[in-house]
């Protein structure tokens, strides 16, 4: 028993043992958690330049990007009111127009704003907005047609009520304003609103 518990082991079982167990790692968790942060790093540097910084556009460069054409304006039918108090339509302004990319780079995911206001006092009659362009417009590039609409307008018993009475009507234009990306909300142009009221062919003259 004694020369058992003595025994020496063979010194190439000691050394391989002991190399197995006190070899250092060379590439432990911390390493590669170091390494994915960086490349995580890099990644959010070169999406936000590419992504972003290089996308991004002015107010002034979207404004002078955007041509207008096609253009119509008329006054449709919002509601029709059937109560004991009133019993006619909401007759409210309308522009509808195609967009063209006279730039030098894409446009996306702009948002157009239409101000429907009183010429003579200035007073807004009500607003209209949509974002178009969603998958991108290249130079040269046309929209689809745009259609604006004001939320309010005047109220009669008819259409054909707004022909019968033209000195109720006063002339209404409408300004366009535009934003994409990191822009600010830039104005465009504005437009005068025809007369022309939709389903009749009239025309209310002043």
């Amino acid at each position: 028993m004694a020369a058992e518990e003595n025994e020496i082991i063979p010194q190439e079982v000691q050394d391989i043992g002991l190399d197995e167990y006190f070899e250092p790692k060379r590439f432990g968790s911390k390493f590669w958690l170091s390494v994915s942060l960086i490349i995580i790093t890099i990644g959010f540097i070169l999406f936000y330049k590419f992504g972003v910084i290089d996308q991004s556009i002015t107010g002034e460069e979207l404004k002078s990007s955007i041509e207008f054409f096609d253009i119509n304006s008329q006054w449709v039918v919002k509601q029709k009111i059937d109560t004991d108090e009133f019993k006619g339509v909401i007759l409210v302004p309308q522009i509808s127009f195609r967009v063209r990319n006279i730039g030098s780079q894409d446009l996306k995911n702009v948002f157009l704003l239409g101000v429907f206001s009183f010429l003579d006092t200035g007073k807004t009659i009500g607003e209209g907005y949509e974002m178009i362009l969603k998958d991108g417009l290249p130079p040269e590039g046309e929209s689809r047609r745009v259609t604006l609409t004001s939320g309010f307008g005047y109220r009669a018993t008819s259409e054909r009520a707004f022909d019968k009475n033209q000195k109720d009507w006063r002339t209404t234009f409408v300004e366009i304003f535009a934003r994409s990306r990191n822009s600010k909300l830039t104005f465009v142009k504005s437009f005068y609103i025809s007369r022309k009221i939709e389903g009749l062919d009239i025309e209310v003259r002043l």
